[in-house]
């Protein structure tokens, strides 16, 4: 089954909006045109999906407030477009649905719809077809995992259990919690992120440690271009990159949402991470969905990639060059440029 499209309806800044996927897909637009509306609408519906005890069109399931992995805001209840949930069948509600193909070419669709529930909690009634139950149900499977951003992370950590550790990245705050889910990680992923990493910053090494009869702190060192430091004093640019890829191995999701990851990157990094992003989509088999305002990730984006103009909540355009021109890459923000004296 290949994730081909996703459709949300009234939830925040969207009315109704339907993004083909491929599998690097960007969303480009100004403050409050809807672009984290999408990513956490996708995530709610793929938590709650995963959660409730059940998903029919025929009844409504709870899921607690205080079981969710999460929540964009305490105030669920206004989540709606416009107007706020209800807490009865026929009043308002968000729906999210996520289009899937299988291997003959047909069309099958997954569909919550969500609204206030009577206690605090959120009321799911949706379609889960048997052909994707295993997508998005399972203790440890994860549908999507969700990057809002980092801000730097806590000089030290204890060891924490691996549900508190889940849910606290599900929820958005692995920057409390990085070492700990790199702790999580085999020594083979994390190779992996090393490599993942080398062509963006060069010779990366990661040393994590903990000793279950010894530490209570779990240890965390990096070697940078033969320079060791620890995790903590690593630029947030440095940080946010490795979170990115200690999500794609912890979570193993089917759509990765990361919300701006230009903001704490150099220029160059930037333009060089989209194209790494569809190799490991490619090799990992899902799909990337990042919103940004930078115009060196739509530059660095290859041609195989979606890149999507959102304002008020809807679609302006997918052509690339219209979108690098109202991102300010005119004439001067291709690579070579030709004059002629007269």
């Amino acid at each position: 089954m290949e994730l081909t499209k996703l459709r949300v309806e009234r939830f925040k800044r969207i009315d109704e909006i339907e993004i083909p996927l491929k599998s690097v897909n960007i969303l480009v637009g100004a403050n409050g045109s809807g672009k984290s509306s999408i990513l956490q609408a996708a995530h709610l519906a793929s938590c709650l999906i995963r959660q409730v005890d059940r998903v029919r069109t025929t009844s409504t399931a709870m899921v607690r407030i205080s079981d969710l992995d999460y929540l964009p805001s305490d105030e669920y209840w206004r989540l709606g477009h416009g107007v706020d949930w209800g807490n009865a069948s026929s009043s308002p509600s968000s729906k999210v649905l996520f289009y899937f193909v299988d291997g003959k070419g047909d069309e099958v669709a997954t569909e919550c719809e969500m609204r206030s529930a009577r206690n605090a909690g959120i009321s799911v009634r949706g379609e889960l077809p048997e052909e994707v139950r295993g997508l998005f149900r399972g203790q440890e499977v994860f549908f999507s995992g969700f990057i809002p951003g980092i801000s730097g992370i806590p000089n030290v950590e204890q060891k924490k259990s691996k549900r508190v550790v889940l849910k606290a990245c599900s929820f958005g705050d692995s920057n409390v919690y990085l070492r700990n889910a790199l702790d999580l990680l085999s020594q083979a992923d994390v190779r992996q992120i090393e490599n993942w990493l080398e062509p963006l910053l060069g010779e990366v090494r990661l040393d994590i440690r903990f000793n279950e009869l010894e530490d209570f702190e779990i240890s965390a060192n990096v070697t940078l271009n033969g320079q060791d430091h620890p995790l903590e004093l690593l630029g947030t640019g440095y940080l946010q990159l490795i979170q990115i890829f200690c999500y794609i191995l912890l979570f193993k999701p089917t759509v990765l949402l990361i919300d701006e990851p230009d903001i704490h990157l150099h220029p160059d990094v930037q333009e060089r991470l989209p194209r790494l992003l569809l190799t490991i989509a490619r090799t990992k088999n899902l799909k990337i969905l990042l919103t940004t305002h930078s115009p060196f990730i739509v530059r660095g984006a290859p041609a195989e990639a979606n890149v999507t103009w959102l304002a008020e909540g809807e679609v302006v355009t997918d052509d690339r060059s219209t979108v690098e021109l109202a991102l300010g890459w005119g004439a001067f923000g291709k690579k070579t440029h030709y004059c002629e004296r007269r």
